[in-house]
């Protein structure tokens, strides 16, 4: 009898506790609201997918290496660095001057006389030595600048003197690497090279475009994107610089669905684009009898230029570049089934169906029903005692 006593009084108890229902996830109050204002609020932003958010999505990319990489080339006439290699020949208009005779090659050049000074590299200082001239800074210069200086030096000890500077051996280099490629450090030429032939001079490329990755490093510049992306659009196959690191690699994009989805787990991102009703697509739909169709969320972080374009007031844009946004989708209305065909899924981006306010009232009720049904059976025990 006492036993049972102290089980009947454990029964508000259990009641109370009733609210804390198990789930697969939060509910779609719980993801909303939590955005809200004060000390207590999540870091993160809550967008409706519309129209004017399609726009600002489209116009803001992300993993472009067009739009963070310059689409010109280097400028033709690179500037010399250390470790290049060069030839200096000086022209004279007349004979009797410092460098009149023959030359290198043999003999006078027509009716100038000109020499050819032997290879030489830039030295680790930057400069080079020119005979009557001594010692000439190179690095940073362009050839036709450098062949100005040295006319400068000379002009007073040679007849008239007239420079060429020809480069022989360049130590502008790319550097590509990765496990999708061979690692090489790629000599770039003066007519610029793109994204693509520097690739192809380090081995090419191991793996399937649609799960091979470039890395673009440019000084505290970087950007990733698909290779499958680079080969479909050849804006995105830009001039690479000197001293560009390109990291090549295998890295299978996938999204992840949870909620109430058929089946909750990663799946792979196997065309490109891919939009977001063919994500949902793919994980096998919504469960109707647990989906709340108004409560399709999409997580995934942006660039704070892009947060900013999207809600230009919000209080998250004073912290890290990349802020968290959560997308809201209402297939329970009809034109939200073009935004989802218009909206491209990312790698890594996470998809959450929250549960129907319904599925959560159901889970209460048959809790309250077990509840219920067990304190009958110890009313009657202790009635029989």
């Amino acid at each position: 009898m006492k036993k049972a006593s102290h089980l009947l009084l454990l029964l508000p108890a259990l009641l109370m506790g009733c609210v804390n229902l198990p789930a697969s996830g939060p509910t779609a109050s719980a993801v909303v609201n939590a955005q809200g204002k004060g000390a207590d609020s999540a870091l993160y932003e809550v967008v409706d997918i519309t129209d004017a958010t399609l726009a600002v999505l489209r116009n803001c990319p992300t993993g472009d290496l067009a739009s963070q990489f310059s689409r010109h080339p280097p400028a033709p006439s690179q500037a010399l660095t250390v470790g290049d290699q060069i030839v200096v020949t000086i022209f004279e208009a007349a004979s009797g001057g410092l460098f009149s005779g023959s030359s290198t090659q043999g003999a006078p050049m027509g009716n100038s006389h000109s020499i050819s000074l032997p290879q030489q590299t830039v030295d680790r200082d930057g400069s080079i030595s020119v005979p009557y001239a001594g010692r000439i800074t190179a690095a940073g210069r362009t050839p036709g600048s450098l062949a100005k200086a040295i006319e400068a030096r000379l002009a007073n000890k040679a007849v008239e003197p007239q420079v060429i500077v020809s480069t022989q051996g360049s130590a502008a280099t790319a550097t590509v690497s990765g496990d999708a490629t061979g690692a090489a450090r790629v000599p770039l030429s003066l007519k610029g090279d793109r994204l693509l032939e520097v690739i192809a001079q380090s081995g090419g490329i191991r793996t399937m475009p649609q799960e091979t990755k470039v890395r673009l490093t440019r000084g505290a510049l970087s950007e990733v994107t698909l290779l499958d992306t680079i080969l479909k659009d050849p804006s995105q196959n830009v001039f690479v610089y000197p001293g560009d690191n390109i990291y090549v690699y295998r890295d299978p994009p996938i999204f992840v669905a949870l909620g109430a989805v058929t089946a909750q787990k990663d799946y792979p991102i196997d065309k490109e684009p891919m939009s977001l009703l063919q994500a949902i697509a793919k994980a096998g739909g919504l469960q109707d009898a647990q989906a709340d169709s108004s409560a399709i969320f999409l997580f995934r972080r942006e660039g704070a230029s892009l947060v900013r374009a999207l809600k230009p007031t919000s209080t998250h844009l004073t912290g890290p570049d990349s802020v968290p946004v959560i997308y809201r989708l209402r297939l329970n209305k009809a034109d939200n089934y073009f935004y989802a065909q218009q909206l491209a899924i990312r790698d890594r981006d996470i998809i959450y169906v929250a549960n129907s306010p319904v599925v959560q009232f159901n889970k209460f009720v048959t809790m309250v029903r077990g509840i219920t049904s067990t304190a009958g059976s110890l009313r009657g025990v202790a009635f029989a005692n």
